[in-house]
């Protein structure tokens, strides 16, 4: 799996050598909210995931006494 970090440092880095301040600051933020999103929200799937695995090990603990 690609990181999307490392993807981030990469286009920074080139976007630093290759295009003026005023071009690259905007791509820059641009692309790390486009690669951080994703981040986001496979970490708001496995927060629920992780929630409904503990919901339901609890209800299976509570059904069973």
């Amino acid at each position: 799996r690609v990181s999307y970090r490392l993807l981030s440092l990469l286009l920074n880095s080139s976007l630093r050598q290759h295009a003026p301040l005023s071009i690259s600051l905007p791509l820059r933020h641009s692309f790390q909210t486009l690669c951080g999103f994703p981040e986001y929200i496979f970490g708001l799937l496995n927060f629920w995931y992780s929630a409904s695995q503990l919901l339901s090990a609890l209800t299976r603990a509570v059904m069973n006494l």
